[in-house]
């Protein structure tokens, strides 16, 4: 077993105290670690409620800023390994400077495993916007989910261009080229099949910057309480 992986084990064995003393030296800060094994079945439920009230960005927001192992659960919709994880919420990429905006994920959100560390940006749409236009039998991204691919690409190449500034003066740990994830919406307008296929399609040619439904990360944190 390899000493990430005996470490990792060691969280569901000892203290709090025992697993932070033993920090691995290539992790990420201690200050950001969430443990996903706390999410819990309150938690879950909650927010199924918040989406399928079909909640604004807002909203949400607001929920994942004070359920902090749901956020985390973000990394489960990949084959990370799923030893550890971190948040940065709205952590600074870029300051605002000579009237160029700023750089501000929703979060930037880390996940171990026995190759190292993954990084991902996180933006979030509401659950009440639509991701694809279906019109004229022609699909398209939506407004809203093109805005929040075009922020993603923004997020990726200042990150890919300033890694060496966000390691050492930002203080992310390891940081390289993330990928990223866009929350948007529901699996409703999925019922129709030129928009499911669509939508398929974008993911399997888009492997850098991933779309996905709420329902669809509601389903992998009900299997994480479920199966722990």
């Amino acid at each position: 077993m390899l000493a990430v992986e005996k470490h990792m084990l060691n969280l569901n064995k000892s203290t709090d105290k025992d697993f932070f003393k033993n920090w691995p030296g290539h992790w990420p800060t201690k200050e950001n670690f969430v443990d996903t094994h706390k999410a819990t079945k309150k938690q879950y439920l909650a927010f199924k409620k918040i989406i399928a009230q079909n909640s604004s960005e807002t909203e949400i927001e607001i929920f994942l800023r004070d359920n902090k192992e749901i956020v985390a659960l973000i990394t489960f919709l990949f084959s990370t390994g799923h030893h550890a994880s971190w948040l940065f919420p709205k952590q600074h990429l870029r300051s605002p400077a000579n009237n160029i905006g700023g750089k501000i994920p929703d979060y930037v959100v880390a996940a171990a495993n026995s190759g190292g560390v993954s990084w991902y940006v996180l933006e979030l749409k509401g659950a009440n916007q639509k991701t694809f236009i279906n019109k004229s039998k022609r699909v398209h991204l939506s407004s809203e989910t093109n805005k929040g691919v075009c922020q993603l690409i923004e997020y990726i190449d200042v990150s890919t261009r300033s890694q060496s500034y966000l390691r050492d003066e930002l203080k992310l740990k390891g940081y390289r080229e993330p990928k990223g994830i866009l929350l948007i919406g529901t699996e409703e307008e999925s019922e129709n099949s030129q928009v499911r296929d669509f939508k398929a399609a974008w993911n399997r040619m888009n492997s850098q910057i991933q779309i996905y439904s709420y329902n669809r990360f509601l389903r992998v944190i009900e299997q994480k309480i479920k199966h722990g």
